[in-house]
């Protein structure tokens, strides 16, 4: 069996994928396992200090992100995604949800229909959270709430949001050391 997608898993993903294909509202979900590798995760460079829109450009209401939230820009450098646990901290082995920013980097807006997948999983224990987040829509395009996190022990955790439109995804990682 390939280490890196799982029977089970696999299966998993595919029914999320049916079930996201059969919706008509947008959703993130939990993709176990989908696209990643058995190698050792690398550490990520620091999280950078600037949320994904300046904060003149938006109104106190809008802005969801604080200025330490992580960020990355995607594999391919389409998307800039950024996330923070609400509340500002990961709780110890307590379900938590996070806030979560996609843009695209070329100033295009997003896909009416653009689908978000959210990962977590330990890669040197070989599993990933106990439970599957739930997700809405946030205020503004572009932002999702995911509830329902889950970092149920300590050590190196490997979280990812694949971001899809048009047929094609694209992941953006990060290492995040729980304690």
């Amino acid at each position: 069996m390939n280490r890196d997608f799982p029977q089970g898993r696999v299966l998993l993903a595919s029914r999320l994928l049916r079930a996201l294909a059969a919706s008509s509202s947008i959703m993130v979900v939990l993709a176990l396992g989908c696209g990643g590798t058995s190698s050792d995760p690398k550490p990520d460079d620091p999280p950078t200090q600037e949320p994904l829109a300046a904060a003149s450009e938006r109104s106190p209401a809008e802005a969801s992100l604080s200025s330490g939230a992580r960020s990355a820009t995607s594999a391919d450098g389409t998307y800039r995604v950024a996330w923070e646990p609400i509340g500002g901290v990961i709780p110890d082995a307590e379900p938590f949800a996070i806030a979560i920013e996609v843009a695209r980097v070329d100033g295009v807006a997003l896909a009416e229909d653009v689908v978000v997948l959210v990962d977590a999983e330990m890669p040197h224990h070989g599993h990933g959270m106990n439970l599957i987040p739930v997700v809405r829509r946030g205020p503004r395009t572009g932002t999702f709430v995911a509830e329902g996190m889950l970092f149920h022990m300590s050590g190196a955790w490997v979280v990812a949001v694949d971001v899809g439109e048009n047929g094609v995804s694209e992941r953006t990682q990060w290492v995040i050391d729980v304690q």
